[in-house]
């Protein structure tokens, strides 16, 4: 069953150029007073890398980010 999910979807590589925007990200944020989570700030610097748009529910926590693009699904 998992396999058979993970055959249909596209699954990112988390390389160097993701882990530098993660790293810029925590910098920024943390000198803001404004960390975010872990896995939030590796989901948005990969999302960043890959020009892509976040779909999400928490969008409190991701719209610290001004470059990032994000869709609430709730209220789409």
């Amino acid at each position: 069953m998992v396999k058979s999910f993970l055959s249909s979807i596209t699954i990112l590589p988390f390389g160097l150029e993701a882990a530098e925007q993660a790293a810029q990200i925590r910098s920024v944020l943390k000198a803001a007073g404004t960390p975010i989570g872990a896995y939030d700030l590796l989901i948005a610097a990969t999302a960043l890398t890959h020009n892509l748009i976040i779909v999400t529910s928490n969008v409190r926590e991701f719209q610290r980010l001004p470059d990032l693009q994000i869709e609430n699904w709730r209220s789409s």
